[in-house]
């Protein structure tokens, strides 16, 4: 009896379950599981570069089919692409970007995927610097350097050789010329060292030759066949070089002698010399059949710090030791000491001395005096600036003379040569990024208004690392462009830049095409 319970609810639990099972096999089906979103990864293989585009390379997983891949920029869409599988490559023209914060681009892009069935995804953002350019010049050494560290360009259209001066390995300064796709064209050994510093001045139409001059080393004349025809004594100690306009050299060395040196002089010889008893304080200048020197002079020597800055006129054609100038006016009397003499630099016809002097709390003014009357002032006086908040490094007129660029160790001003007045767009100075100094500066042809800085690192012997351009001192800064090595830059005889960018060789767009897309 007292087994029955037991087994008569055995079967009532088994009809209970049985039950629940029934019902529940009679109910909706449990849905299925939602399919994970695809994964979608875009990488940039040059993050920052200046090309002709962009490339991009997508990798999307997850999808049977990729129904659609749009890129954007922080929002903005770019485009579509034709993804199908696996890791593709695309490129982004130039034109395919906005450019609302100016040149170069400074991106975010994002790739988002669309599966045919519905599902999407978006990749992570990834940064690029993007500066569009006409074509790229690599060498065929991955680690070849299509030109110098600092080149100059000559020719125009598709007939552009590069000229510029480097040590290779024997350690000998050699000046090299290349075409426009890297291709070695002839080499001459100088006899001098190369350095940043080396200039490389143009071909003069009188001789067909350049002159190549180092400073604190010496300088030679070259032909455009890379024929060597005049050169600077080996013990002479360069300090400045400017070109007469039958190509002569007007050379000064350290000791302040101002001498004329023929371009056919082999040994060194010179015409005439002018030993300067005062610091010399701007390049010499020919003007017609003289020659301008501009020196600091103490009149009297019991008052130290009563100066003047002296114009001193050189017969051109002289011959021997000039003791004496041809004339002498002066300028300017000022106040100051030897240690710090102002900045000067003549005007391209030798009519104005631009003069740049440092005012309290770090501040300078320049002064524009006549070459042709006494004292600078009144009517001897062209103009004055306003004051610019920073200390000067250099006085540089450009653009045919009609602009002077006051040149600070980060910022700017460009001066309207007849008035003084900053044509700087809003007034405002076109500065190197960060930390960075100029270090150079890259002028358009003679008459064109273009500008170039080129900055890099406050330290000695570094190399640029930030190129800005300016188109006009009215319109302001046109790009800037930045990389972790080094570049420089030249113009063409059509006034087309070229830039070296790390070891690549890189024409720009023409500049009306930036500024089209820059306000």
């Amino acid at each position: 009896m007292h087994f029955a319970l037991p087994r008569l609810l055995a079967p009532r639990a088994l009809v209970a379950t049985l039950t629940v099972s029934v019902l529940t096999a009679c109910g909706d089906p449990k849905p299925p599981p939602t399919p994970d979103p695809p994964q979608v990864t875009l990488s940039i293989p040059e993050p920052n570069t200046a090309a002709p585009t962009l490339k991009i390379r997508v990798l999307v997983s997850g999808c049977d089919t990729v129904s659609q891949l749009a890129i954007d920029d922080r929002g903005t869409f770019v485009k579509t692409v034709p993804y199908t599988s696996g890791s593709m490559d695309f490129e982004i023209a130039a034109n395919e970007f906005k450019y609302p914060n100016g040149m170069a681009a400074k991106l975010a892009l994002k790739a988002q995927a669309t599966c045919n069935d519905g599902r999407t995804n978006v990749s992570q953002p990834q940064a690029a610097t993007f500066l569009p350019v006409t074509k790229v010049v690599k060498d065929a050494d991955p680690n070849g350097q299509v030109v110098t560290d600092f080149f100059i360009a000559e020719g125009g259209g598709t007939n552009v050789n590069f000229i510029g001066c480097g040590n290779p390995t024997t350690g000998i300064g050699t000046l090299f010329r290349v075409d426009a796709a890297g291709q070695l064209l002839k080499s001459v050994e100088l006899g001098l060292p190369c350095s940043p510093f080396t200039v490389n001045t143009d071909v003069n139409p009188a001789t067909d030759k350049r002159w190549v001059w180092t400073p604190g080393v010496g300088a030679v004349a070259v032909k455009s066949d890379f024929t060597l025809s005049g050169r600077t004594r080996s013990t002479y100690s360069l300090a400045n070089l400017s070109v007469m306009d039958n190509g002569d050299a007007l050379i000064m060395d350290e000791n302040n002698i101002v001498s004329r040196l023929k371009h056919t002089s082999n040994n060194g010889s010179t015409q005439w010399d002018f030993p300067s008893p005062w610091p010399i304080i701007a390049p010499p200048l020919q003007k017609g059949s003289d020659v301008l020197v501009a020196f600091v002079k103490q009149p009297d020597v019991s008052t130290a710090t009563v100066l003047q800055i002296v114009v001193a006129r050189l017969d051109a054609n002289g011959t021997g030791e000039m003791k004496d100038p041809v004339s002498e006016r002066v300028i300017l009397d000022y106040n100051g000491n030897f240690s710090t003499p102002p900045l000067a630099s003549f005007s391209p016809d030798g009519s104005i001395l631009y003069l740049g002097f440092p005012f309290g709390s770090g501040q300078s003014r320049v002064q524009a005096c006549r070459t042709d009357m006494n004292g600078c002032e009144g009517s001897a006086l062209k103009w004055t600036s306003g004051n610019l908040p920073v200390p000067l490094q250099f006085i540089l007129p450009f653009a045919a003379g009609s602009r002077v660029a006051a040149i600070g160790a980060q910022r700017v001003w460009f001066l309207n040569s007849e008035t003084g007045a900053i044509a700087n767009k809003d007034g405002k100075s076109v500065d190197a990024s960060g930390n960075l100094r100029v270090i150079q500066v890259q002028l358009g042809r003679a008459t064109s208004s273009e500008f170039y800085l080129l900055n890099g690192p406050a330290v000695d012997g570094a190399l640029p690392q930030e190129i800005v351009a300016v188109d006009s001192a009215e319109k302001g800064e046109l790009f800037r462009y930045e990389v972790s090595s080094s570049l420089s830059c030249s113009v063409d005889n059509d006034n087309r830049l070229w830039m070296r960018t790390g070891n690549n060789l890189v024409q720009a767009l023409p500049l009306a095409d930036y500024r089209k897309v820059v306000p």
